[in-house]
């Protein structure tokens, strides 16, 4: 005979954890706000994707090769709004950054935890370097937890029975939502049914509502998947390109798991698993039982699939607050979690905060950092950096459109008129695009994802500026190849470090061979 779920936990007003959630959401968008001025100050600029995603935000569509609609659309509005400015385009990334620090609040809440643990709850998820890092910027991170947390707090409602089937809309509409943002939410939903079906509240699956609920998600998800299958799915091929390279830092499981612990700080480390081992194990956790399954379901996901390590972090906030409930019935004295507070404040200040943020000055990044962080062991890609790649991605790009500006404006003009820029990867060509247009640069092309969709805009190749590595790699396709001299910049990628060159005379236009310049990697 199946044991009683216990009974619903006492709770504190719901109306005092959503003030509580809203002074945490505002702090950590002051924090961003903040950083990115100070930022700007020391000479951080545009992250590298930011410039990319403004020029995906003048191009709307339903879907690009490499992202869904939802972050170009924040880009565009945020342009729109605040103009062109590094804090300006994050303003939403900030606030959403905060959001999720609440949400995390609002689900300590949920499972019965009391203000001082919610406080703590928050604390801890605000001083986790992944979080602080994937908001600090334009990014499609920095919505996705929470749409993903919001969508769970609905099932966490539905579980229990203290909400009306009726939020299975709101579900939908939050699941939809998010694969609109970031194709990753299809795994965590998968993930999501996965520790229903293995759990008893699998039961809340069985209904009408529930079936209007995955209607409004397929509703949503709808226009992406109709632009992918027009377009024969290039986000699928892309991801196979990728799988089948050495782009990717490939981790063992056990490597895996040590680098979730980095990610989230090991200090937080007692906070998240004991919420996993509570939610999985604990008689009051019953209810919500299914949130273990689901993060053991999405973790093996992402195992399999060798994702970057970062890919698990929307599923944390749950943990975290999950963890901090725990403590919580295990300590009925308030003054420890205040301690805990004030201490995950100054790890933020003289930690996390360091680290992830762009707050110390370039020069003395790695001596303030040396005891405890070497940038080059946390990448998740191949490409290298002095700088941890969230901060090296920031520097550099307006020397090199200067460089680019300088030799095109030095060409004669009946030359210049017929000139291209053509650039081998997304960030260098928007790069051009946002930065550009002041020094009078035309609009730069290439075949990087979905500047392949963009096209040549009407050039043969008669005359290419372009940064590379070596002269060589163009002779077999121009018929004269200039050397321009070095681009250079300090702090910038080390795969960043290359020479204009100045190529004529094409041998074949780039109408007859553009699909050779596919390039989705």
């Amino acid at each position: 005979m199946p044991l009683p779920d216990p009974p619903i936990p006492t709770r504190t007003s719901l109306r005092s954890a959503i003030q509580l959630g809203v002074i945490f959401t505002a702090l950590t968008f002051f924090v961003h706000l903040a950083c990115s001025l100070w930022g700007t100050h020391l000479g951080y600029g545009y992250f590298r994707d930011e410039f990319y995603f403004l020029v995906c935000g003048r191009h709307l569509a339903w879907g690009y090769v490499d992202l869904p609609p939802l972050t170009a659309l924040q880009a565009r509005v945020a342009e729109t709004l605040f103009g062109v400015s590094p804090t300006g385009i994050r303003l939403f990334s900030f606030l959403a950054g905060g959001v999720m620090v609440g949400l995390t609040g609002l689900l300590a809440w949920q499972l019965g935890g009391r203000r001082s643990v919610q406080m703590m709850a928050m604390a801890a998820i605000l001083a986790a370097p992944v979080f602080l890092g994937t908001s600090s910027y334009l990014s499609m991170n920095s919505f996705e937890p929470c749409f993903w947390m919001g969508a769970l707090f609905c099932l966490l409602r539905l579980a229990e029975g203290t909400a009306s089937p009726r939020i299975w809309l709101l579900f939908g509409l939050l699941a939809g939502l998010g694969i609109e943002n970031k194709h990753s939410t299809v795994f965590f939903l998968l993930a999501v049914l996965v520790g229903l079906i293995l759990s008893p509240q699998r039961k809340i699956l069985f209904s009408r509502w529930c079936a209007a609920g995955v209607g409004v998600l397929l509703l949503m998800a709808l226009p992406n998947f109709i632009w992918q299958w027009a377009n024969h799915f290039p986000t699928y091929q892309m991801l196979n390109s990728v799988a089948h390279s050495d782009k990717n830092v490939r981790l063992p499981p056990l490597s895996f798991l040590k680098e979730q612990v980095r990610i989230l700080m090991f200090e937080n480390a007692p906070i998240w698993i004991g919420g996993l081992v509570w939610l999985g194990f604990a008689r009051a956790a019953r209810p919500w039982r299914f949130v273990a399954f689901t993060y053991l379901a999405f973790l093996s996901m992402m195992m399999i699939l060798h994702a970057k390590d970062y890919y698990l972090a929307p599923i944390y906030p749950v943990l975290f607050a999950a963890g901090a409930v725990a403590a919580g019935q295990l300590i009925r004295r308030e003054w420890p979690f205040i301690a805990l507070t004030v201490n995950f404040f100054v790890a933020l200040c003289f930690f996390a905060g360091p680290i992830v943020l762009s707050i110390l000055p370039p020069d003395r990044y790695s001596a303030y950092t040396a005891p405890f962080f070497t940038p080059n062991l946390a990448r998740s890609e191949k490409f290298t950096s002095p700088l941890p790649e969230i901060l090296s991605d920031r520097f550099g790009w307006p020397e090199m459109v200067e460089g680019f500006a300088t030799r095109y404006n030095a060409l004669p003009p009946a030359v210049r008129a017929h000139t291209a820029i053509f650039c081998g990867n997304y960030g260098e060509a928007s790069a051009v695009n946002v930065l550009g247009p002041k020094y009078g640069l035309p609009t730069a092309i290439s075949g990087h994802v979905n500047y392949f969709f963009w096209g040549w805009n009407g050039y043969t190749g008669e005359s290419v500026l372009t940064l590379g590595n070596d002269a060589r790699d163009y002779t077999n396709n121009y018929a004269e190849v200039v050397d321009l001299g070095p681009f250079d910049a300090p702090w910038i990628m080390d795969h960043e470090h290359h020479h204009y060159f100045w190529l004529r005379n094409r041998k074949r236009t780039y109408a007859a061979e553009w699909p050779a310049f596919k390039y989705w990697y």
